[in-house]
């Protein structure tokens, strides 16, 4: 490795556990290093760091986001990401319910900043297919508030009461229904309100191409829940159930709504 590759990933090093250093969400930095290493060895089985996505809610922090790739990963690269994994494919392909992955350590940010979206980028298998995605999350498989994104039907969240229910959506758009097959970006909102009010808020594209007006108005909420969402108490750790599913990528943030109630 070269001298200037060196200071490069010493570089990295320094800003990104700056970064993590302020953020309360204790986030282990312990195989940053390693991290780092991965990322730039295998840009599809690593770590980087994506743009942050300003947010007009005062108590929002405008933070850099943090990306996982894991189209190339097995399992020692998963392990190296500091992913827990079973029953998982190379391209992180899943293929039924036991098909599991997760953080080991706690990677969701402050309920008071907002709370966490994340983004993921991910195709459905089958007409059986179901992406489970599980914030606030503990336990082993991880449990906690989540969104279960599903074949030809629309998205469905966890109620307060365990049990699985269709998501709402604003009246100027229509609910996204995934077709089986086709890859899609979903930026997904846990947020949680100075009024200590829970909202689940989705998009079925990208974070990056909202607009200000998807963003500031309720009635362009796709997907969306504000009543019986389950609190945000559990855990901090982020978790996938992947029953039919390939995940090459997934995205942690600030929340991307700029509405509150």
């Amino acid at each position: 490795m070269s001298s200037t590759i060196i200071r490069i990933l010493f570089v990295g090093i320094f800003v990104f556990n700056c970064s993590l250093a302020t953020d309360k969400t204790n986030t282990s930095t312990s195989n940053l290093l390693s991290l780092l290493v991965a990322s730039t060895m295998n840009p599809n089985c690593g770590i980087t760091q994506t743009q942050a996505i300003p947010s007009n809610l005062t108590q929002v922090e405008s933070k850099a986001r943090v990306k996982y790739n894991v189209s190339a990963c097995e399992e020692a690269g998963f392990s190296n990401l500091g992913l827990t994994q079973s029953e998982i494919a190379k391209g992180a392909t899943g293929s039924s319910s036991n098909s599991t992955f997760s953080t080991n350590t706690d990677v969701m940010l402050a309920t008071s900043k907002g709370g966490t979206n994340i983004e993921v980028t991910f195709t459905l298998n089958s007409a059986s297919s179901s992406l489970d995605v599980i914030a606030y999350g503990t336990g082993t498989p991880t449990s906690g508030p989540t969104y279960r994104l599903l074949a030809g039907a629309q998205t469905q969240y966890k109620n307060a009461s365990g049990v699985y229910a269709n998501t709402g959506k604003g009246g100027s758009v229509s609910a996204p229904i995934p077709a089986v097959g086709t890859t899609y970006t979903y930026c997904l909102d846990f947020q949680s309100t100075p009024g200590g009010s829970r909202f689940l808020n989705g998009f079925n594209k990208p974070c990056s191409e909202l607009t200000d007006t998807e963003r500031g108005s309720m009635s362009y909420y796709p997907i969306m829940q504000m009543m019986n969402v389950p609190t945000y108490a559990g855990g901090n750790r982020l978790g996938f159930v992947l029953n039919g599913v390939t995940i090459t990528s997934f995205t942690i943030g600030s929340i991307i709504s700029n509405t509150e109630m």
